[in-house]
């Protein structure tokens, strides 16, 4: 089973999700990263403060090593002195495992950095002079970073949620609007379809890419009047011009048949009978071009039916979306079809499907083969039966110009099925 597209206003939709949506990862992925490593250099710069500040209290006099009592309590949190021989003079160390790490840093005369278990701990040498006299090691626990940055985190997670929620039903919501009057464009157009060729969309000046959509809508449909007017005049002189040969032909025809031999007369209503196919098919052609410019008004089932010297059937008062002309002049080839190819008189059935009435001709001949359903169409195409091959390409062509179609069916027997949407 083939898989339906998505409407344009789904894809437009979906394509603002994913760029939003990517867009909001790769901020929150930076911000991330930005805020570890701005909590890394917070981290460094504190302790780097607190030792500083450490080391200064650090006294080298004639007593030995004396710590000044002027650091807040705050300084003194997590901060151990150790002199040089790597004894503790000043804090207390934890009793968990970091003691050694504190210990192990605090007997050296370096300056360094290390981290455990989101501990961070920073020595650094005190010296008078030249001589190394102290070390301070200070600590700093990352918890109380990491769980701002965990905040900062799920707070833009939730705004970059909105974000795409946002974005995404913004895109829906513009879609929809835009394609609003698209879709009432393409409704009026529908409605308008080629007999109502004079109305316009007229958008004005100025506008959006939908007013100009509507202008070019509306030169198009101006260039299409032209050219089917310019076909109606050509139909129209070509019609005048065959009409008075025809006429003439078919009078003479008449005048010399009461002269004539039963031989000639054979002749002459072969001739005559040729003429009125000629003067039939000329009026179809009128009927084809006109039906596509005039708009007329729209008949019933019981209008057809009585233009068509036909029964009343239960649909008669149904409104047909087209013009009773060319409906008249599409069923009457097919009736005259039926005639040649049948035994019998043709029979009309008319049914509804959904909003579309079909008026079916049927008749008792050979019918159509189910390779020929189409072939039955082309212009010029004959069963030998006495026709020129222009009755179906034509009645064809007019149901169209209004809005339906003309089909054959498979037989038994001859079946065309002319379809016309209903009001």
């Amino acid at each position: 089973m083939a898989v339906k597209p998505p409407s344009l206003r789904a894809r437009m939709a979906a394509t603002a999700l994913l760029v939003s949506t990517l867009t909001t990862a790769v901020l929150v992925v930076g911000l991330a990263l930005l805020l570890a490593r701005s909590n890394d250099n917070s981290v460094q710069s504190r302790l780097e403060a607190r030792t500083a500040a450490a080391a200064a209290t650090v006294v080298d006099g004639p007593d030995g090593l004396r710590i000044l009592e002027q650091r807040s309590r705050l300084l003194d949190q997590n901060i151990w002195i150790f002199d040089s021989q790597g004894a503790l003079i000043d804090g207390t160390l934890p009793r968990t495992s970091s003691a050694t790490t504190i210990k192990d840093l605090g007997s050296k005369d370096a300056s360094r950095s290390i981290t455990v278990e989101d501990v961070s701990f920073l020595a650094r040498p005190v010296r008078r002079g030249d001589a190394w006299v102290a070390t301070v090691v200070a600590a700093e626990d990352h918890d109380p970073y990491e769980r701002s940055e965990h905040t900062a985190i799920s707070l833009s997670i939730v705004l970059g949620l909105a974000t795409v929620a946002i974005a995404t039903g913004a895109a829906w919501a513009a879609a929809t609007r835009s394609l609003r009057q698209v879709q009432a464009m393409a409704v009026l157009a529908d409605e308008w379809r080629e007999h109502d060729v004079e109305r316009r969309f007229d958008p004005g000046p100025g506008g959006d890419e939908i007013a100009h959509l509507g202008r070019t809508l509306d030169q198009l449909l101006d260039r299409i009047v032209d050219s089917l007017a310019a076909e109606r005049r050509l139909t129209d002189e070509i019609a005048h011009e065959l009409r008075t040969p025809l006429a003439i032909v078919l009078a003479e025809a008449d005048l010399a048949r009461d002269h004539a031999t039963q031989a000639q007369r054979e002749g002459l209503d072969a001739i005559r009978a040729a003429a009125v196919r000629m003067r039939d098919s000329i009026d179809t052609l009128l009927s084809v071009a006109r039906s596509h410019t005039a708009g007329g008004e729209r008949a019933t089932v019981g209008h057809l039916m009585s233009a068509l010297d036909l029964p009343a059937t239960s649909y008669d008062g149904v409104v047909l979306a087209a013009p009773v002309s060319p409906l008249v002049a599409a069923v009457r080839p097919l009736l005259e079809n039926a005639e040649r190819h049948g035994a019998g008189d043709p029979r009309i059935e008319v049914a509804r499907d959904g909003r579309t009435v079909v008026i079916t001709v049927v008749d008792d001949g050979p019918g159509v083969g189910a390779d020929d359903l189409e072939l039955v169409f082309e212009p010029g195409h004959t069963t030998g039966g006495g026709g020129a091959g222009l009755g179906l390409s034509l009645a064809r062509r007019m149901v169209r110009a209004v809005g339906g179609d003309v089909v054959a069916r498979p037989g038994p027997g001859g079946r065309f099925e002319v379809r016309v949407p209903s009001r």
